[in-house]
């Protein structure tokens, strides 16, 4: 395969890691806790399954979406279901009863949508008593961002916070206004680290999140209920 071939696939897989990493600070550890143990779970944009079967694992029943169909036959191991759905169609939704889940987990998937605000407002629908969207969005102005700005890049990637297939880009303060013009209200937040230089010291990175998540979170996680 060509590299440039690579760098711009549209594949799900790609965003499957090799390891996963789930010490105290990965934002995928504190997404699966976030979702809980015994849950009826419906995750948005599951690509290959690699956060299904930790939820599996947590005896979550696991409802899956992708678009990436040969992604969706590898989730199929760990999902009790998955669907080949495109979230910019509005139809998507139509597949699910109301009230059908506990938690929607949106793990850095509504930048990637036309309408992220309508998909929100969608599976507030879904959701039973009580229910909670869990949200992942990436911070466009990360400091590594902020200083390739600086030196005139602006490049895009075949993954990241400049991936390519980005149709959105956000802020903690648009990220919070685009959670509550779907009629939506943040219940916890956790600005998540990440980034090349975040392998070592990552008390003091996650640290600095806390004390400027626009400035050092990688990623804003947040636990969202219905107005």
């Amino acid at each position: 395969m060509k590299p440039d071939t690579c760098e711009y696939s549209i594949e799900s897989s790609r965003y499957a890691p090799e390891n996963a990493r789930l010490d105290k600070y990965s934002r995928n550890r504190i997404l699966i806790e976030w979702v809980g143990t015994g849950k009826r779970v419906l995750e948005v944009g599951c690509s290959t399954g690699y956060m299904s079967q930790f939820m599996k694992g947590r005896k979550c029943v696991v409802t899956g979406v992708e678009v990436d169909a040969d992604a969706a036959r590898y989730a199929a191991d760990y999902c009790e279901e998955v669907h080949v759905l495109d979230l910019n169609s509005p139809e998507w939704v139509t597949r699910f009863s109301e009230g059908r889940f506990d938690v929607v987990l949106l793990g850095d998937v509504l930048e990637h949508l036309v309408n992220p605000a309508r998909v929100l407002s969608q599976t507030r629908k879904i959701l039973g008593p009580n229910g909670s969207l869990v949200i992942s969005l990436p911070n466009i102005v990360h400091w590594e961002t902020r200083v390739k700005v600086l030196l005139g890049q602006f490049n895009y990637q075949s993954c990241g916070t400049l991936d390519h297939t980005h149709l959105r880009f956000f802020t903690l303060k648009t990220a919070q206004e685009l959670i509550e013009s779907a009629g939506c209200r943040i219940v916890r937040f956790h600005p998540a680290i990440g980034g090349r230089m975040t392998g070592h010291l990552r008390p003091m990175w996650q640290m600095l999140a806390k004390i400027l998540p626009g400035l050092f979170a990688f990623q804003f996680l947040f636990e969202v209920k219905g107005q």
